[in-house]
């Protein structure tokens, strides 16, 4: 795996200098091709420019790359799933992925800020039906709730174990994590995880989530999180969610609430519109941010590269609530290999 981890690491940014290379001949032959009519919309030539990737030969190269990337670590998956289960376990689709994610953002008060993710997941379907290999960059439980809710910015040090899912039981289901995250000293962690959804009735729809975990370094927390949802019609859901993280070494609570309006445009195309509130229990217990935002998520091109734009408004305490408008940028490169892919 590191081997093709770091063949990842290469190709995300001849990836991303090719997709800004082909988008700039697409918009270059969009100015010379006839008028648009005034019915075609703007998303629509998006589209359009994109799909026009396809026809170029550098980012044809660069597709074949990460196609074979892909099938590295489908093979990896299956060679490991083929060691721990031995012969006489039959065929299983194994979903073991990489994915790479670029974040960008601009805003007026925190100005600018660039990182790179790597995480995945490693799948052994015949070794047992419920165990992961897991892979990470990230540990968003020990970020604090304003990062998590409104950031792209987590942990950089790398986490790596074990992740077992109990079968589902009336609507509950439970896992249990187990691994080490690279800092130094090494930082052993568990997490166990709690997770419940129940159709109410009449468009209605409930799920809890509970994660309990313990870093040997960092100490004990828990974040807690539920939502009401219902279906308006069948491209609009409204949610209503509530979560409170606690973190047991800092005595620090946080809270937090929003409502939110998905939309479906389309095939893997989604717009959320999203009001909320950030609060905490230290110095004194008082909400210290709110803000809105818009999430637009596209897969701009097949289903392995996913765009998303994210402008938001802020008004924090700690800038004495002055005006904070930021603007996100994040494209997803995945790295998967799946029948039909």
């Amino acid at each position: 795996m590191p081997s093709s981890l770091n063949r990842s690491v290469s190709l995300i940014v001849l990836l991303l200098s090719g997709l800004l290379s082909a988008l700039a001949g697409a918009q270059s032959s969009e100015q010379v091709a006839e008028p648009q009519s005034e019915s075609e919309s703007d998303s629509d030539l998006f589209g359009r420019a994109f799909d026009n990737l396809g026809q170029s030969r550098t980012w044809r190269w660069l597709e074949s790359q990460r196609d074979d990337l892909s099938s590295d670590v489908g093979s990896i998956g299956r060679g490991l799933d083929d060691w721990l289960a031995g012969e006489g376990v039959g065929e299983r689709t194994n979903e073991s992925y990489v994915r790479l994610r670029l974040n960008q953002r601009i805003g007026r008060m925190d100005t600018y800020y660039s990182n790179i993710r790597i995480g995945g997941r490693i799948d052994l379907p015949r070794t047992s039906e419920r165990w992961k290999l897991i892979f990470e960059s990230e540990t968003t439980e020990q970020n604090s709730l304003r990062d998590q809710r409104l950031n792209n910015i987590n942990a950089s040090s790398f986490t790596g174990g074990f992740s077992y899912e109990l079968p589902e039981r009336n609507g509950w289901r439970f896992n249990h994590d187990v691994g080490a995250k690279s800092s130094i000293p090494i930082d052993p962690f568990y997490r166990f995880r709690i997770r419940y959804d129940k159709d109410l009735g009449n468009d209605w729809f409930f799920g809890l989530s509970n994660r309990t975990f313990y870093y040997h370094n960092d100490g004990l927390g828990q974040d807690t999180r539920l939502f009401f949802s219902r279906a308006i019609s069948d491209e609009l859901n409204f949610r209503v969610e509530s979560e409170i993280n606690y973190r047991h070494d800092e005595r620090l609570t946080e809270f937090g609430q929003s409502v939110a309006l998905f939309q479906s445009l389309g095939e893997r195309e989604t717009l959320t519109y999203e009001l909320g509130l950030i609060g905490s229990n230290r110095p004194v217990k008082t909400v210290d941010n709110y803000y809105a935002q818009m999430v637009y998520r596209k897969a701009i091109y097949k289903d392995w590269l996913v765009m998303e734009l994210v402008p938001q408004l802020l008004f924090e305490d700690r800038y004495d609530w002055k005006a904070d408008p930021r603007v996100q940028l994040n494209l997803e490169v995945y790295f998967f290999d799946l029948p039909g892919n």
